[in-house]
């Protein structure tokens, strides 16, 4: 099964935009529940420590069928409650090709 890895930055206006989104963002996943994908989806909510108004989220996903459960609660849900604020935002989908770790 391949693992797919999803980057999502979002940079804001201000500290207090990023960090609204942030507790926000962490209230829709804990809130979402998916049974049939639960164990094939985490994600890791980070504050950059250099500049406080950009944020990133890292998920994996193993599995199609988790990236697009994924992708549709996202345009639901996540995306029109981040475009409340303004922000820019890149998004960056690859394939996991090594994990490397000693």
């Amino acid at each position: 099964m391949a693992v797919l890895k999803r980057l999502n930055i979002n940079k804001f206006t201000s500290e207090a935009d990023n960090d609204a989104f942030i507790e926000e963002l962490k209230k829709m996943w804990l809130a979402w529940e998916n049974p049939s994908i639960a164990t094939n989806i985490s994600v890791d909510i980070n504050k950059d420590r250099n500049d406080p108004t950009r944020m990133t989220a890292f998920v994996s996903a193993s599995g199609n069928d988790a990236i697009n459960a994924m992708n549709e609660w996202s345009k639901n849900v996540v995306m029109p409650v981040r475009d409340k604020y303004q922000h820019e935002n890149i998004l960056i989908d690859a394939d996991l090709v090594a994990s490397i770790s000693k």
